[in-house]
């Protein structure tokens, strides 16, 4: 492992080179390439040479594997035409080569500089992530970042074959500012942390079956949880599809008025809601588990 032991505090470049095998990550279209968003020169910003996300090919545990990291110090991670271009294409190659495609995520959605460009090369990574999952070959979502996955990136995730979690992650359509400006901070406090996580958090997700591994803020468990799914993929069928949605409707129907994340928790089989709150990503697990049944 490199860099800080917490994955949370890693950058882009720090977390893939601490999940893959030492010194096999092959970065493509790298800063010397100088691919930069032409709509925030346009606009007077600051530009990046990697334009906000790093993707290459590497191995995991001897497996191939294609693998991206978006940069959240840049513009907050968000899509613009470049970044989406460069992880659209990952996932085609990963489709062409049938080798499996990890992204770990750290964006608020797209960049309001870009507009349609952004939506666009969002919706053109979810084809090719629904290529890829067509031909079996694994995608693989990783949120461990303050930052989480919001907006368009949070729907991208949820078309990946399964979503790896940590305690720091968060996922959903709408950050807490946002929620907040529309319903008001009487109905949801976008400075209330415990409130923040507890509603998008790793281990709300996990309990609701949004997240298929909830593990350690640490690189090691992160590269585990990943190796363990680079030979399994989860096939789109009309099938999977309906169980999928009467499983939301479900859902919907027995927390859709719950107000207090706390009582998701419980409705959920959390009994002891202050040790879940402390517990760690794998004691959380252990604790919910019949709540998963």
């Amino acid at each position: 492992m490199t860099g800080t032991s917490l994955f949370h505090e890693q950058t882009a470049r720090q977390r893939i080179a601490a999940v893959v095998d030492a010194g096999s990550f092959v970065e493509l279209l790298p800063p010397p390439e100088r691919l930069t968003s032409p709509y925030l020169a346009q606009l007077g910003i600051p530009v990046s040479f990697d334009d906000g996300i790093v993707i290459g090919k590497a191995k995991i545990g001897g497996k191939k594997l294609y693998i991206a990291a978006q940069v959240g110090q840049f513009v907050g991670g968000a899509v613009g035409e470049i970044h989406g271009a460069k992880l659209t294409g990952l996932f085609k190659a990963a489709a062409r080569d049938r080798v499996p495609c990890a992204l770990v995520i750290e964006s608020g959605g797209v960049r309001l500089h870009e507009g349609s460009a952004g939506e666009i090369a969002i919706t053109e990574t979810m084809r090719a992530i629904f290529e890829c999952r067509a031909k079996k070959v694994p995608t693989i979502a990783v949120i461990g970042s303050d930052i989480g996955a919001y907006g368009g990136i949070g729907i991208l995730s949820t078309c990946c074959d399964f979503r790896v979690m940590t305690e720091h992650g968060r996922l959903g359509i709408s950050g807490p500012i946002v929620i907040e400006k529309w319903m008001g901070k009487k109905a949801y406090d976008s400075s209330n942390r415990a409130l923040v996580w507890k509603t998008s958090g790793g281990k709300t997700k996990y309990l609701l079956g949004d997240a298929d591994a909830l593990v350690h803020d640490d690189a090691g468990a992160v590269r585990e949880a990943i190796g363990k799914l680079l030979a399994k993929s989860s096939p789109v069928t009309l099938k999977n599809a309906k169980a999928r949605q009467a499983a939301l409707a479900k859902r919907l129907k027995r927390f859709g008025k719950t107000e207090n994340p706390d009582d998701v928790w419980k409705g959920m089989g959390v009994r002891d809601i202050a040790a879940a709150s402390l517990a760690s990503g794998p004691e959380f697990v252990a604790l919910a588990k019949t709540g998963r049944k």
